[in-house]
């Protein structure tokens, strides 16, 4: 049956959109060829209901196939027929992060990466942030040289794509494949962050911020002081608040990798910056991770200097920030 078995077997679906679906899918996980044809036939449909319920027995599909059809035929025919409905788009990026076993394990994940990275690029930011979730998954099983050979490749794509969409997906992926690399791939790893970093458009200067936590996890310290603390700082300093209070976090997780003589040579001053900005939002970032930055800083004037900002930021005159630090009295 396997052999009968194609996604183009079936005709093609005809008719405007109908309220539900119009196919029986109950004899599929038999491996009905009638009910295969059926899933292989509404994933054409003009109906999205009846695309959405094909995406969920996409896997039986894939099993009548096999392992080697499904990479050759059934992924491909995914990528080319990437839909335009947010709710499919969705649903195929959560799936395809889950069907490394359909497609041979994790020594072919990466004929998974080309449709996502597709979807990675997509308009809109649930889709993206699903696709990226769904590759940094696969990354969790890939050798490394498939990741150099495939994933590398696929961030550089993202990372010079000329909408803002894929350039914001590809902040996400960095960490992942930082420590499954060379150091000469790092290096250009950091590279390709660092661009990011300095984007024009704030909406990717955001996802660098709001990745850089997992980045300074996966770095050497050399190179937390190097590269690390210099982008965050720019971040810091960037003129929109929405990028500021995104360097918080990561704050946090750079103070933890520091020497006490570190952290009072490179942070002081940008931390007593962000405790006092004029971004009650910022303010409220502060608050919220405050006993956390306090205690990885470690030197002592400096956390002298950021309880004088705890009391203050207990007058604040925004409630939400009061509200923030008041959490973090047991703490202080």
């Amino acid at each position: 049956m396997a052999e009968q078995m194609s996604i183009d077997s079936a005709p093609p679906a005809g008719g405007g959109p109908s309220p539900g679906p119009r196919y029986d899918f109950e004899d599929a996980q038999s491996g009905d060829l009638g009910a295969l044809a059926a899933i292989a036939d509404a994933m054409k449909s003009d109906n999205l209901t009846d695309r959405l319920e094909s995406l969920k027995r996409l896997s039986v599909l894939a099993l009548a196939m096999g392992e080697e059809r499904t990479r050759e035929e059934l992924i491909p025919f995914l990528d080319e027929s990437i839909d335009d409905e947010d709710e499919l788009l969705l649903a195929l990026a959560e799936l395809l992060g889950d069907f490394v076993q359909y497609v041979g394990g994790p020594k072919y994940a990466y004929v998974l990466l080309r449709p996502l990275e597709n979807l990675a690029a997509a308009e809109e930011t649930v889709v993206r942030e699903k696709a990226v979730e769904s590759i940094n998954k696969l990354v969790s099983g890939m050798d490394q040289l498939h990741v150099e050979e495939y994933l590398i490749p696929c961030i550089a794509r993202l990372s010079s794509g000329e909408w803002f969409t894929s350039r914001s997906s590809a902040a996400g992926l960095y960490a992942s494949a930082y420590g499954k690399v060379t150091d000469a791939i790092q290096s250009k790893l950091r590279a390709g962050y660092e661009a990011l970093c300095k984007d024009d458009m704030p909406m990717i200067r955001r996802a660098a911020a709001s990745n850089l936590k997992d980045v300074v996890e996966k770095i050497s310290d050399d190179h937390v002081v190097s590269f690390a603390i210099p982008n965050f700082r720019q971040l810091a300093e960037d003129d929109q608040d929405s990028v500021r209070l995104l360097t918080v976090e990561p704050l946090v997780a750079i103070t933890k990798r520091l020497t006490t003589e570190e952290c009072k040579q490179h942070l002081g001053a940008i931390v007593q910056s962000l405790c006092v900005d004029k971004s009650w939002r910022v303010r409220y970032m502060v608050a919220d991770h405050f006993v956390s930055l306090a205690t990885n800083i470690k030197d002592a004037d400096l956390q002298e200097e950021l309880l004088n900002v705890a009391i203050s930021l207990m007058h604040d005159s925004e409630a939400e920030v009061r509200g923030a630090v008041c959490t973090q009295l047991d703490g202080l």
